[in-house]
């Protein structure tokens, strides 16, 4: 027999139940293969080691029609010799850290790693906001700071 006390809570569990039961799944949008071709897509160079001059994190949140999209790890390594190289902008895992190393101090933008990471169509299809404040114009003109979170919303 379920009393008055009880009856929130179980429709609380009930709820969350079914909710978590239809959340939708992240979108994926993989990691290229030709990673040295995508970076010189992006106008950049591979780098034999990525400690460098300039070293900087940007948080990068994507969501396509809603649903978040992961960003992946390994967007500008390129793992295929024996060795990794790596491009100056660059994932390790699939946080949305994207790291900036370089041998000198510049400006770095999200068009550039959008394009490594093969995804088109920044501009015609997505607004974005940096530190939560909407920004006008080309999202890929977005230059990357240390310790900002770009959200991009694509339809």
């Amino acid at each position: 027999m379920t009393n008055r006390r009880t009856l929130p809570a179980l429709v609380l569990i009930l709820a969350s139940t079914a909710f978590a039961a239809v959340a939708p799944d992240p979108v994926v949008w993989p990691a290229p293969k030709d990673v040295p071709e995508r970076v010189r897509a992006a106008g950049l160079q591979m780098l034999d080691n990525e400690a460098m001059d300039m070293h900087i994190h940007t948080t990068l949140k994507v969501y396509s029609g809603g649903r978040p999209v992961t960003v992946p790890a390994d967007i500008g390594i390129d793992r295929s010799g024996a060795k990794p190289r790596y491009s100056p902008l660059h994932t390790h895992d699939t946080t949305g850290t994207l790291h900036v190393e370089s041998e000198r101090w510049r400006d770095f933008t999200l068009g550039q790693f959008m394009t490594e990471w093969g995804v088109s169509g920044v501009r015609e299809r997505c607004g974005a906001a940096v530190g939560g404040r909407p920004q006008a114009g080309d999202p890929s003109r977005i230059v990357l700071r240390d310790g900002e979170t770009i959200t991009l919303r694509c339809r």
